[in-house]
């Protein structure tokens, strides 16, 4: 179902991250129970609580930009960034964004990307989507240099060390030199 969309733009339904005050399911006859905010919540978990809630939080059916179609099975879901409409923007950061000049917005070229307006990926804006909540036909595709320069915009602006994949590459590329040609 979801093999290959690295890079693709699909529509899914995206929860916000549960944010203070917290509001959580108490059942069917009950208002939802409000907590101002995690020390209550985290001193339950530590003391054997039950840790696993239903926290009642707004989503959006929207479409994403899937950095990642690697699965872990135990999970299920996909790696993406949010998008923004860039018709949200004032004209100046328009620009900024179409000549790729901000480097925490990826803009998506309108002619390539089936959607109701331009969009732009938001670099900082990672989310997780459940595979069952992904519409997996693509309304538009990333091109595997542009799906590179995602993935480096992401490790920059989240900081990531990357210092021993590249060294790791690095030493890979170096024996491949010195191996003797196939004949």
């Amino acid at each position: 179902m979801t093999d290959g969309l690295a890079g693709a733009v699909v529509w899914a339904v995206v929860p916000f991250v549960p944010e203070a005050p917290f509001r959580i399911y108490a059942g069917e006859e009950h208002a939802p129970v409000e907590v101002d905010g995690p020390t209550r919540l985290i001193a339950a978990a530590r003391k054997g609580g039950d840790a696993e809630l239903t926290f009642l939080v707004p989503a959006k059916a929207r479409p994403v930009l899937v950095v990642s179609d690697r699965i872990d099975p135990r999970l299920g879901e996909l790696l993406a960034l949010r998008l923004l409409r860039l018709s949200s923007l004032d004209t100046h950061e328009q620009e900024r964004v179409r000549a790729q000049g901000d480097p925490g917005l990826l803009r998506l070229e309108p002619e390539r990307f089936a959607l109701p307006e331009e969009n732009a990926a938001i670099i900082g804006a990672l989310v997780r989507v459940h595979r069952s909540a992904i519409e997996p036909d693509p309304v538009g595709r990333l091109d595997e240099g542009e799906l590179r320069a995602a993935h480096a915009r992401i490790a920059r602006h989240y900081g990531f060390d990357v210092r021993d994949l590249v060294r790791a590459e690095l030493q890979r590329l170096a024996e491949a030199q010195r191996r003797p040609p196939r004949s």
